[in-house]
């Protein structure tokens, strides 16, 4: 079979794909929307609000609280035993289900439902009513306030202009000033990479922002094992434990605990006695060998398209190296940062080990 007609057969399935999952999206859009446009049969009264608590820490869903009444098959359903909300199509409508209410599902439904944005989240389903589900655990509460100390605000706002990649997007122009018209481009693209990755990017406000600290029962939920975890501390408060700490089993148990949360971010800085994310990363900073790594890559794309247009031969001579000013600079910065990279990876492994060490014989906690 001739290669263009393969190429022209690829093409209209691809359309045809497209114009299948545009027009399912157009019909999901119009059902919500009808939906939407329909009468108002009742607000949502505050069981209900309550009892949503923890589907909305999960899912961030922001509804009205006027309820809709919404019948249909159900249908393309996924539901998780440790994630208490399921999802599918109601009547072609996208809808968040709670696991409790999974076994009132039948071939013909009547649910009553909130609206987000994007979905229409179940408050009652063929008889069940999230009003008289019990929830997994009682609301957070907030036993004090404080604000970031120096250390926590330069540890949310992140590092500063960082000289290397500008250094990099210096070698990737003046490597392009001796490439011919738009054999060039992939220099200036990766002069304009490393420019943007080397000036800084600030998370929020430089003053220090309000910490709070609350207690509740610490919860762990994951849809699959392919997905990342999601903390819940109470049912009604969505928080981000540092890495390190979630895999200390302490935080695993479902105990009740005091924990240090930021509200910008809901990142917690720390718990217990023991457990404070500031000291850890005085003690163990990051070594920053990811860093190094694209670094080394980003050098290594300026050498090999700043040479690609040579010839052959030029590019084995053995007086090549040294033979331009870029090539020289860019060979030396790669060496430099080949080194960095290898001192940054012991780093990181001797971190790794000493940080575990010192979790290992923390306190828990809930103490």
């Amino acid at each position: 079979m001739p290669r263009a007609s393969v190429l022209i057969g690829l093409a209209v399935l691809l359309v045809m794909v497209l114009a299948a999952v545009t027009g399912w999206a157009a019909r999901v859009r119009t059902r919500l929307a009808s939906l939407r446009r329909s009468s108002t049969l009742r607000t949502l009264d505050a069981d209900e609000h309550c009892a949503l608590a923890a589907l909305r820490a999960l899912t961030g869903c922001v509804y009205d609280d006027r309820v809709k009444r919404l019948r249909g098959v159900f249908t393309g359903g996924a539901c998780w035993n440790n994630f208490p909300v399921g999802d599918g199509l109601l009547g072609g409508v996208p809808v968040l289900v709670p696991r409790r209410a999974w076994p009132y599902l039948s071939e013909d439904n009547e649910a009553e439902v909130v609206l987000d944005k994007h979905v229409a989240v179940v408050v009652r389903l063929n008889g069940f009513s999230i009003a008289a589900a019990r929830p997994d655990a009682a609301t957070s509460r907030v036993c004090g306030e404080r604000l970031e100390t120096p250390e926590e605000v330069s540890m949310r706002r992140g590092p500063g202009l960082r000289p290397s990649p500008l250094v990099i997007a210096a070698l990737a122009l003046w490597a392009a000033t001796g490439v011919p018209g738009l054999l060039a481009m992939p220099l200036l693209a990766i002069a304009g990479l490393a420019a943007w990755l080397g000036f800084p990017r600030r998370n929020g406000p430089a003053t220090a922002q309000r910490v709070l600290r609350v207690r509740g029962r610490l919860r762990v939920y994951q849809r699959t094992a392919q997905t990342s975890r999601v903390w819940l501390l109470g049912n009604d408060r969505r928080v981000q434990l540092p890495e390190k700490w979630e895999h200390a089993a302490a935080f695993s148990r479902g105990r009740s605990m005091l924990l240090e949360v930021r509200t910008c971010d809901g990142w917690v800085l720390g718990a217990g006695t023991a457990w404070c994310l500031a000291s850890d990363r005085q003690r163990c900073p990051p070594t920053g060998g990811f860093w190094q790594l694209a670094w080394l890559g980003l050098l290594l794309c300026v050498l090999v398209f700043g040479a690609a247009w040579m010839p052959l031969s030029q590019r084995l001579e053995l007086g090549w190296p040294p033979a331009s000013g870029w090539r020289a600079a860019a060979l030396l910065a790669l060496g430099w940062h080949a080194v960095l990279f290898v001192i940054c990876m012991v780093r990181f492994h001797r971190r790794n080990e000493a940080l575990d060490a010192d979790i290992a014989q923390r306190p828990d906690p809930w103490h």
